[in-house]
């Protein structure tokens, strides 16, 4: 891309790597290092820097989708980027997919969505909270500066309220996401995939049972830990914090429904069977 535009979303980076999101050319920023016109910004490079009153330097770059995801604004915990990638992967969403979400919160899993689909796909997200609804639109505006066309927010209940489409994915983060395989099966196509996640074992264990009940077939329930390691030249070792347990992710597929016992898909990542 080329220089920074007047209100593109721009990345202050301190040589300490402490990150602030401001917009180029939306009046002055202050921090403790200082102050910094964001006029400056605008006809600068991704990788300059700019020198605050005090001296210090802060470099310009670019918000990845991570850096939007731990700065946007949220009234629950949002879906950590971890978890995030592993919903785009394994279930296998693509360009001009037509995705289903139901649990909204602030907006993070919807934005990587609507990125994995493309113009030509389409993502319909409902959420049963209209504070939350909000939030997540003006997340979602803010990150592609409007609210982009192929994506659709629905206040309601996704249990109790019919929905007219054929979606190839779906994707769950629900309290009790159990209750809501029913209703999203009926808009889910055969051979599509479902994506839930939950905190705990208990909540898996109640979605599971309700896949198998309802025709999924290649159940499969994993969860993801994440350690960051401090790499130098004389040793290497894992930083002293790291991203744990933030939730277990089950994938199915929906089959047709047969009375005989539905096919087990072997893991490739599972170890061998002894």
């Amino acid at each position: 891309m080329s220089a920074f535009q007047p209100g593109e979303l721009v990345l202050l980076t301190s040589q300490k790597g402490k990150t602030w999101l401001v917009r180029a050319g939306a009046g002055s920023f202050s921090s403790h290092l200082g102050t910094v016109d964001l006029q400056d910004v605008v006809g600068r490079e991704e990788g300059e820097f700019l020198e605050t009153t005090q001296g210090a330097k802060v470099f310009l770059f670019r918000p990845s989708l991570g850096d939007y995801i731990h700065k946007l604004k949220r009234r629950t915990q949002v879906i950590y980027p971890k978890d995030i990638g592993a919903f785009l992967v394994y279930g296998d969403i693509r360009p001009g997919d037509v995705v289903l979400e139901s649990g909204v919160g602030s907006g993070a899993l919807t934005l990587a969505l609507l990125r994995a689909v493309g113009p030509t796909g389409r993502v319909v997200s409902v959420e049963i909270r209209p504070e939350f609804a909000e939030l997540a639109r003006k997340n979602i505006e803010i990150f592609f500066g409007k609210n982009p066309d192929n994506h659709s927010l629905v206040v309601a209940d996704v249990t109790a309220s019919p929905l007219a489409l054929q979606a190839d994915r779906v994707v769950l983060d629900l309290p009790e996401p159990w209750n809501a395989v029913g209703a999203v099966s009926a808009c889910l196509r055969t051979g599509g995939l479902l994506v839930s996640l939950s905190p705990q074992v208990g909540q898996v264990q109640m979605v599971c049972q309700e896949l198998k009940r309802h025709g999924y077939a290649n159940v499969t329930t994993f969860e993801l830990l994440k350690r960051t390691w401090k790499i130098d030249p004389r040793r290497a070792r894992p930083e002293d914090r790291m991203i744990g347990h933030t939730g277990f992710i089950t994938v199915a597929k929906k089959i047709a429904r047969t009375s005989e016992e539905v096919p087990t898909i072997r893991d490739p990542e599972a170890p061998l069977p002894s």
